[in-house]
């Protein structure tokens, strides 16, 4: 059987959401950040901030770099909350769209505010090489 060519959605399968991922890797990046998080038997603040770096990572596709202390202090609350609900969803945590959404949203914020402060850090290091020659 031959593959239908036609779709009924406004814009065609691989060019969804930012071209970064798909819906399959979305879900399955997912679904290990609820194994790992739901894995760990007496958790802390860094195995939460872990695995939601671990999650960021997979989503968006960017090798991690290094934790900026103001990073997780300015997402530690997100970061934990959503841990915490995962672990209060159970086993039927991959099932719930709104733990996702939360999920996508928050590993998108990590890498953006990440990636912002790494090319200004990136772009005041240019600017001082060139002063000094």
């Amino acid at each position: 059987m031959t593959p239908l060519q036609h779709h009924s959605g406004v814009n065609p399968p691989a060019r969804r959401r930012s071209g970064r991922e798909g819906p399959r890797e979305l879900t399955a990046a997912f679904r290990r950040y609820v194994e790992r998080v739901q894995s760990v038997q007496d958790p802390t603040p860094r195995d939460d901030l872990e695995a939601a770096l671990i999650l960021a990572e997979d989503v968006m596709g960017h090798r991690r770099g290094d934790v900026d202390a103001t990073l997780v202090q300015d997402h530690g609350a997100s970061i934990r909350q959503l841990a915490k609900a995962v672990r209060q969803a159970g086993r039927g945590a991959v099932a719930q769209p709104a733990l996702l959404a939360r999920a996508i949203v928050l590993a998108r914020t990590l890498e953006r505010t990440g990636a912002g402060r790494r090319a200004g850090r990136m772009h005041r290091e240019r600017e001082l090489a060139g002063a000094a020659r």
